[in-house]
């Protein structure tokens, strides 16, 4: 007989998780001691989520989505295209990749250890990258459309590193360097 879903067990289930997640980040994080801290079976939490990478995307969704809108926004204020750059790049890669309280580096170690036959959506991820490409699109709009594109995609994929990184021992001197050279390719997309 099928289990039916309960809100509150949902909840339970996800609340768990996040704090899990940010005490022992995603690898140190097991299905067994989200189901422990939630008050349920370990089977009980595959009832609601087939994986952990789900789990991990149905914490933090919210919190990315809300950032990137914040972003958006943030971005759309500014007047010149070269200001709009500065505060998409320097608003992704040092604010959204680089949080400190570990929910963007969360998401992205559940991306490197995912398989092929874990089950989650990339939506979440196609809606950020088209976020970005909309951003890049608004402050250059005069730009190639293919080329604009590619950029925003290089935009994530830098976004996706500086993210990574976040439990290393970074230099923050070499962030904003990184931060400053994609401004400057951007930048130059606009003169061409």
């Amino acid at each position: 007989m099928a289990r039916l879903k309960n809100e509150k067990m949902r909840d339970s289930i996800l609340l768990s998780a996040e704090n899990l997640f940010s005490e022992h980040g995603y690898m140190g994080t097991t299905m067994s001691q989200i189901a422990k801290k939630a008050g349920t079976a370990t089977s009980n939490v595959y009832v609601y989520y087939p994986s952990k990478i789900e789990i991990a995307f149905a914490v933090f969704d919210p919190w990315l989505r809300q950032r990137i809108s914040g972003l958006r926004d943030d971005v759309a204020d500014q007047t010149t295209p070269g200001q709009k750059l500065e505060c998409l790049v320097n608003g992704l890669l040092n604010g959204i990749a680089a949080d400190e309280t570990g929910r963007t580096l969360t998401l992205m170690q559940a991306l490197a250890m995912a398989k092929k036959t874990d089950h989650y959506s990339p939506e979440l991820l196609n809606w950020t990258e088209t976020q970005i490409l909309k951003m890049v699109q608004g402050a250059l709009t005069d730009g190639n459309p293919q080329t604009l594109a590619s950029a925003a995609h290089v935009l994530m994929l830098c976004f996706d590193g500086v993210a990574l990184r976040q439990n290393l021992h970074r230099d923050a001197n070499a962030d904003a360097q990184t931060a400053q050279a994609f401004l400057t390719l951007l930048l130059e997309l606009n003169a061409v």
